[in-house]
């Protein structure tokens, strides 16, 4: 091999050097992976349970039958006292239906506890209930009890119940004892308004 030869195959060696190494400097860094901000289930279910809870008071409290359908699974159950089980979404509008269609409900919701595990919860709580006819709001009828739902979360994140029971502490048509108002906390005592100078 002459020496022209040589020459000619070290310029190309050179040159292919030469664009391996500009290629490797052109290319991107790999790029980070964006950081996913945490999220804490627990947290996140309890919003969610607590949104729930406030829809139902809200349809409860309005009358409102096929609002409060909607908050419950297609294959629901709902256990009361003194009744048989509504069985569906459809079976539970229209039992909530004949309940308002003549008296006015005003309920309140406590959650004692909730637990969670997977797409499940239970959660359990006590009630109180004033219910009057509504061509006789002065004639109330009050009621205390629990509760314990079982929820199922769906695939937007959110809940819906799945099995419902509850009954009553006390015999029906004994006026049970309705938890207490809580307490204003009492106000400061104002301080004495200082004495004016008399004018000379």
């Amino acid at each position: 091999m002459g020496c022209r030869e040589i020459l000619r195959m070290n310029r190309a060696t050179v040159v292919l050097c030469s664009a391996l190494i500009l290629a490797a400097g052109c290319a991107a860094p790999p790029e980070e992976e964006a950081s996913v901000p945490e999220v804490d289930p627990v947290a996140e279910n309890n919003e969610a349970l607590n949104e729930l809870a406030a829809k139902y008071l809200q349809a409860m409290n309005r009358g409102d039958a096929d609002g409060l359908a909607v908050l419950y699974t297609e294959d629901a159950i709902r256990m009361q006292s003194n009744s048989k089980a509504k069985v569906g979404r459809d079976a539970i509008r229209l039992f909530a239906a004949a309940d308002y269609a003549d008296t006015n409900w005003d309920m309140q919701l406590h959650v004692d506890e909730s637990e969670y595990s997977g797409d499940l919860a239970f959660v359990l709580g006590t009630y109180a209930l004033s219910v009057s006819p509504k061509d006789a709001p002065s004639e109330v009828y009050q009621e205390v009890g629990k509760w314990m739902d079982v929820m199922r979360r769906q695939e937007d994140g959110s809940w819906l119940i799945a099995r419902e029971i509850s009954n009553r502490n006390h015999p029906p048509g004994q006026m049970p004892e309705m938890p207490e108002a809580p307490e204003m906390p009492e106000m400061p005592e104002m301080p004495e308004a200082p004495e004016m100078p008399e004018e000379e």
